[in-house]
């Protein structure tokens, strides 16, 4: 993780902006370059710093921010600062804004208050450029009145099924609560098992029977982590590996098309095991 603050917000600190989109494929990194930078404007500490003028947005919801989230902090927290010279506002990169969420938060970025600093991050899924996919989902006229920089992170991936490799990916894409370094090696095997496209349907549903077992025993051992985080991260995972592969036909773009619609309808909030098994009756059809 990226402990020391980034050159380019370096920059940023004598004459900070009234609105910040950061950008980067690890979002982990993003949160944590967030955190130090509000730190280092208000207390002019190297660290990162819980106070009250430093607000990271939470939501009920896991994966999106509701208008109403929008408007508790807008409202009800305020934008004055308690005790430093600014308030700075942090959207975490794991839950993405909806449309009333983006239009309440334009209507304050429209008028930017000279006590306030709102900090958007986004990070990527690596189905393309991070640097471009990070912003999608993020409105135009948001992104306009932003001023956005890329954070580089130090996690280098390689997507090799290594098992320090894979649980580095899922460090980079969690959220601040979460912890993937005790990931077992046999999960790890559950995932790479499907590398292989396999068109007997049974076979492919004793992969997901045994892939599902183990993400519950890593939830019932580990209460911090989010069964549905640990699929959708890891099959993101696992569509970067077959993007990378020698070999790869209309068959093996159908089959990551199939995985990314997996994690569509898990984050949707689709049950996990009903997602998994419709995988496995549709993949064996390909």
């Amino acid at each position: 993780m990226l402990d020391s603050l980034n050159k380019k917000l370096i920059n940023e600190l004598e004459s900070p902006f009234h609105a910040y989109l950061l950008l980067g494929n690890s979002s982990s990194d993003l949160l944590n370059q967030a955190t130090i930078f509000a730190s280092k404007v208000l207390f002019g500490v190297d660290n990162k710093k819980e106070h009250p003028d430093i607000k990271i947005i939470t939501s009920e919801n896991v994966n999106t921010l509701g208008v109403d989230d929008i408007r508790d902090v807008i409202n009800k927290d305020g934008l004055v600062p308690i005790e430093a010279k600014y308030k700075v506002v942090i959207f975490p990169p794991v839950k993405s804004l909806t449309e009333e969420a983006s239009n309440a938060l334009l209507k304050t970025l429209e008028e930017p208050s000279d006590s306030s600093i709102f900090i958007l991050t986004s990070s990527g899924k690596f189905w393309t450029h991070a640097r471009d996919d990070s912003l999608l989902g993020i409105l135009s006229t948001i992104k306009s009145r932003c001023r956005s920089i890329f954070i580089d992170s130090d996690i280098e991936v390689e997507f090799n099924f290594e098992e320090r490799d894979f649980i580095n990916f899922l460090e980079s894409s969690k959220r601040e609560e979460e912890d993937f370094t005790n990931i077992p090696s046999a999960f790890i095997k559950n995932i790479e098992s499907l590398r292989a496209i396999d068109e007997d349907s049974n076979r492919t549903v004793i992969k997901i029977q045994k892939l599902f077992n183990g993400i519950q025993k890593i939830k019932n051992e580990q209460d911090s982590l989010n069964s549905n985080r640990i699929i959708s991260t890891s099959f993101e995972y696992l569509i970067r590996n077959l993007l990378l592969a020698g070999e790869f036909g209309k068959k093996e773009y159908r089959y990551c098309e199939l995985l990314q619609d997996s994690i569509d309808d898990i984050n949707k909030g689709l049950r996990a095991n009903i997602v998994l098994n419709n995988f496995a009756i549709i993949s064996s059809k390909l």
